[in-house]
């Protein structure tokens, strides 16, 4: 029986109640939320897509789409004439992107994304050390990334993003 009482206690903290001295260990499970039992209803499905779900209480699944790419823009000088903008990776997949600016150089700079002609994304202005994201959706095809500051983007701080 005491080792039951510990199991219930156990069973108890795992999910989040506070449990006295239930009468049976059916009554104690029926207040888990969190499927450490074995109801059948609450047991953990696997979708076609391979996520997992749950059977009762709302639980979420992970998009097809998968988690967002990651592309880290990096400004900065390389001599009084010449500027760099420089990508982390030369491709994205289409979807949801994290875009990271950052600036490595001793002036400001901000930094434009920009498709087919038209500015898609615009960051604002950055201060030297400075760094700052956006979420962003991309689509399929070429884009420019540049910083539109004074004469930078004619000085090399230009650099090209193909997304697949």
């Amino acid at each position: 029986m005491s080792r039951f009482l510990v199991v219930l206690v156990v069973l108890g903290l795992t999910c989040g109640l506070v449990v006295a001295t239930p009468a049976t260990h059916s009554e104690a499970r029926k207040h888990c939320k969190r499927h450490h039992h074995k109801h059948k209803r609450c047991h953990k499905k696997k979708s076609s897509n391979g996520t997992s779900t749950t059977g009762t209480g709302g639980g979420s699944t992970t998009g097809a789409s998968g988690p967002p790419g990651r592309l880290l823009a990096t400004e900065k000088e390389v001599s009084a004439t010449e500027l760099q903008l420089q990508l982390s990776r030369p491709s994205l997949s289409a979807g949801t992107a994290i875009v990271e600016q950052y600036n490595a150089g001793s002036d400001p700079h901000n930094l434009i994304l920009e498709k087919g002609g038209l500015v898609a994304f615009a960051y604002p202005t950055l201060d030297p050390g400075g760094d700052q994201r956006q979420t962003v959706t991309l689509t399929r095809g070429t884009w420019t990334l540049y910083c539109s500051l004074l004469d930078h983007r004619s000085l090399g701080m230009q650099a090209t993003l193909t997304v697949d």
